[in-house]
């Protein structure tokens, strides 16, 4: 009994020894199908941040598209809604291509606008697509007025990628953060759109006018739909 009792220690050594040998055989033998489940999981994992990804898109488009639509049955004017099909944001020619062309009612000259504001013109035109003059292309201009004071200016595009307004009267104030709206009238685009925000206000010591440099209300770089809208234009 004694020679028993002493070799207890011994003998729980060699089944703590067969445990482990169990435990790292049974490792051996189950690591392929570990690493297979684990890329099973990694997979399963994409597929749905692929998917919640392609939610949140869809989420956004809608909302979008639920904004547009409010705006054009608000808006007192005909319009063609259409979607941005291409971007050509270089320096001397900023314009976007639409989906929409002839068939569908798009004209030379009719303004492109969003909820935010002015988008461009037309400046091209075929059956099925069209072409957009953007609003910092350096050979866009359109009439605007200083919300504030409602002094007129004429407002052209930049090869910086901004826009300005000019020809203002000198003894107008300008203030930076204010906006800069469509005059309307005999114009291409309906009165009040928003063209952008003035972020610096540009005065020479000998010049009668001032001009004003503008930040475009719309995010050009990211804008994906539009209403073209069917007022009196001016074509060139």
């Amino acid at each position: 009994m004694r020679v028993v009792g002493g070799l207890k220690p011994l003998l729980k050594g060699i089944q703590a020894m067969e445990t482990g040998f169990t435990h790292l055989f049974g490792g051996i033998v189950r690591g392929p199908f570990l690493l297979e489940e684990n890329q099973i999981l990694r997979e399963r994992l994409q597929a749905l941040l692929a998917h919640e990804g392609t939610h949140q898109e869809l989420f956004q488009e809608n909302r979008r598209l639920r904004e547009l639509l409010r705006f054009k049955a608000q808006s007192p004017w005909v319009s063609i809604p259409a979607e941005v099909i291409g971007h050509e944001l270089r320096l001397w020619s900023r314009t976007l291509l639409l989906d929409q062309g002839s068939r569908d009612g798009v004209r030379l000259g009719m303004a492109v606008v969003t909820p935010v504001g002015l988008v461009g013109r037309i400046s091209e035109v075929g059956p099925s697509s069209s072409r957009v003059i953007l609003v910092t292309d350096p050979h866009f201009r359109v009439a605007g007025v200083v919300s504030s004071s409602r002094a007129s200016g004429l407002v052209m595009g930049s090869s910086s990628g901004s826009c300005l307004i000019t020809y203002i009267p000198r003894e107008t104030p300008l203030k930076v953060g204010e906006s800069v709206l469509t005059a309307g009238g005999k114009s291409f685009s309906p009165g009040g759109i928003p063209i952008g925000v003035i972020q610096s206000v540009e005065k020479g010591s000998f010049e009668l006018f001032s001009s004003a440099r503008l930040r475009p209300a719309v995010d050009l770089s990211t804008v994906e739909e539009v209403l073209v809208v069917a007022w009196p234009t001016q074509e060139g």
